[in-house]
């Protein structure tokens, strides 16, 4: 699962729906981008860099335009328990435990 960090008022709007995307600098070394594009990460998780609060998505789009990404999921809430696939839910887990 992707993981990346937003900022208060884009964390609200990207949670609540009005906004379900993100934009973001598209790094090569960064392998999010890859693992997204490809396939292997097929939920995001955004993550409030004031309150640490998070929310999980389903990723239903990885666009590239020149030196940018972005992402776009589904608005449904993704339940951390059963919704997940057994390979996300564990790196999840792991990562809480950190």
């Amino acid at each position: 699962m992707a993981l990346f960090k937003s900022l208060p008022d884009m964390y609200e709007k990207e949670k609540d729906g009005r906004k379900p995307n993100t934009l973001r600098k598209f790094d090569a070394s960064d392998v999010r981008f890859a693992d997204l594009f490809q396939g292997l990460d097929k939920f995001i998780q955004i993550k409030n860099v004031a309150t640490g609060e998070t929310f999980i998505r389903e990723v239903t789009d990885v666009t590239y335009w020149e030196d940018w990404c972005i992402i776009s999921w589904k608005h449904e809430e993704v339940k951390q328990t059963k919704d997940l696939p057994s390979r996300t839910h564990d790196a999840l887990k792991e990562e809480n435990e950190q």
